[in-house]
Parts: structure tokens; C-alpha cells; sequence
């Protein structure tokens, strides 16, 4: 019975990721996520950060999302455009493609699903002039604010259940 609820979940995780990505890649630009469906309970980021649980470690995570958090630091600094921030922006890139290759014990350090949906985000960020990029990467900063906010909870909640 062990086996199989295991492969049933595998198969529900892989679905979730994969309809975020669907949802994801028909939008024009990433401002036009909207923000509800990212930020609500059940949304976007909780399912996610359910999925990744046991897979996603938090140095991990915090890791990508320190970088990008600095980015948005200059972003918001008054007269910075696209232009003077998209050099590191593309930095991202290589760091994601080395947590996401790299193992420890045998397992992967970055689940393959975060990988492909920071991938698909980081597409869609490039898109239209510099106005409409920056507005596009704060987009991104806020759901991966939101994914590091659930992760954080569940995280929180499966350690009082006795067991990460």
C-alpha cells in the first residue's frame, strides 16, 4: 500500500508543477499573473511549497532568493533601469543550473519542478521593453516571496508533526 500511495503522490506533484507551468507560459508577460492565484491559501505557492517540502531545502531556497531579493534592492533605487540590472539577472541563470544538477547523498539538492518553473518565470521576465521587464521581475520577486512564505509555514507545520 506504501508503494503505491507513494507513486500517487509523485504523479499528483508532477501535475501540480506541471499546470503552473501551462498557466504560466500563456501569459504574455508575468505581470499578468495575478496576484490571488499565487498569493491565496490552495494557490500557486502553497501547493508548490506542499510539493517541495522534504525536497526543497531552505538554504536552498533562500539562497536564490537572497540574489534575487538584491536585485530587486537596485531595481527600486531611484533612476536604476532594466539595462544596469540585467547583466546579474542573467547571472541567475548558471547559479540555478548548478543547485539544480548538483547531489547531495545521491539526491538532488533543488527539485527538478523549481527549476522548471523559475525557468519558465525567468522567460517570461524578458519579454517587452525595460518598463514593462522591471515591473515583470517584481512580479517574480512577489511569488517567490510567496513560495518562501509557504515554504517556511509547512516547514514550521512538519517539524511540530515530528519529522522534516
Amino acid at each position: 500500500m506504501g508503494k503505491f500511495k507513494d507513486e500517487v503522490m509523485r504523479m499528483y506533484q508532477k501535475s501540480v508543477e506541471n499546470e503552473i507551468i501551462e498557466e504560466i507560459e500563456k501569459l504574455e508577460n508575468l505581470t499578468d499573473l495575478e496576484v490571488k492565484k499565487f498569493t491565496k491559501e490552495g494557490g500557486y505557492s502553497d501547493k508548490l511549497a506542499r510539493k517541495w517540502i522534504k525536497s526543497l531545502k531552505t538554504a536552498q531556497l533562500r539562497k536564490f532568493f537572497d540574489t534575487i531579493k538584491d536585485i530587486e534592492k537596485d531595481l527600486k533605487q531611484k533612476d536604476v533601469s532594466w539595462d544596469e540590472v540585467e547583466e546579474k539577472f542573467y547571472l541567475l541563470e548558471p547559479q540555478l543550473v548548478y543547485a539544480a544538477g548538483r547531489k547531495v547523498m545521491g539526491k538532488p539538492i533543488l527539485p527538478d519542478g523549481f527549476y522548471r518553473i523559475m525557468k519558465v518565470c525567468m522567460r517570461k521576465i524578458v519579454r517587452g521593453d525595460a518598463n514593462i521587464k522591471k515591473k515583470n521581475y517584481m512580479r517574480f520577486v512577489q511569488f517567490l516571496e510567496s513560495i518562501v512564505a509557504y515554504h517556511k509555514y509547512h516547514e514550521e507545520k512538519a517539524k511540530q508533526k515530528g519529522g522534516r
